[in-house]
């Protein structure tokens, strides 16, 4: 149930109002009334902020817009006036949708139609940051043990004690073994925070090395470190500056279980 609060300087359409509202959809209830700014703040202060507010531009003491500046919420709100004067700044204070008055049935119920499916967006994309953040997390010792890799109709289970490195490049990612390579549907930040940080580190954009890859370490440019690896690989394996001590710690064994994910990420 979407509860509507109600702030209407003409007392005499207020019950109108309510009709129209709650007429256009049953998932609509008008749960309060007000007539001015000053009700309008203390109703605010005093009770759950909610879902939808609709208001009349022109109050008694004041324009509608000055109800939330002392209030630190931001609610939907859909205002309505007797001109396009002040369309403009409805949109800068919460406003989704701005009616002319006299308002009509119809327009009242497009209003609503127009708020649930802002509401039903925010929803879906919540869900997706949930979902994501979700993937993000991986608990200690719950690291993957395989990656999948799809050939043809194929699904097949790449154990991860078998792989070198991940490599990435405009075509996707690919496993790389001793002696065979594997193509995967993922991207190397999405894997690489499934690893075991212990064994596997992020090289650059394009790596992800096993720890048993690693032949030999030699100072480049810059302050850089080239990898020689036990197997070819399509360029070479180089450390940024930046992330060469990190490296090296990684290499002796010392490495920090409370790592930032961003840090694994971006290494």
């Amino acid at each position: 149930m979407v509860n509507i609060l109600l702030i209407s300087s003409q007392p005499k359409l207020t019950d109108v109002s309510i009709h129209m509202i709650e007429q256009s959809d049953g998932n609509f209830r008008v749960c309060d009334t007000v007539s001015t700014v000053r009700q309008a703040r203390t109703w605010l202060s005093e009770n759950k902020v909610p879902d939808l507010i609709i208001c009349d531009v022109e109050l008694e003491d004041g324009l509608g817009f000055q109800i939330f500046g002392e209030l630190d919420i931001a609610p939907p709100v859909i205002y309505c006036a007797a001109s396009r004067q002040y369309a403009m700044e409805a949109f800068a204070n919460n406003g989704i949708d701005y009616l002319l008055q006299p308002v009509c049935e119809e327009s009242v119920r497009r209003s609503l139609s127009k708020f649930s499916k802002f509401k039903e967006f925010l929803s879906f994309e919540q869900t997706i940051d949930a979902s994501a953040g979700s993937r993000l997390y991986i608990p200690p010792n719950t690291y993957k043990s395989f990656l999948l890799s799809y050939y043809k109709d194929k699904i097949i289970p790449v154990s991860l004690e078998q792989a070198e490195y991940l490599y990435y490049n405009n075509c996707g990612v690919t496993i790389h073994t001793a002696d065979a390579k594997y193509e995967t549907r993922d991207t190397l930040n999405n894997i690489i925070v499934a690893l075991n940080p212990n064994v596997f580190f992020r090289a650059n954009r394009q790596f992800i090395i096993h720890r048993k890859a690693v032949k030999s370490i030699r100072q480049y440019f810059g302050r850089k470190l080239l990898i020689d690896t036990n197997i070819a690989t399509p360029e070479p394996v180089i450390i940024s500056k930046a992330n060469a001590s990190e490296f090296l710690r990684w290499v002796e064994g010392i490495h920090h279980n409370a790592m930032p994910v961003q840090s694994r990420r971006s290494a």
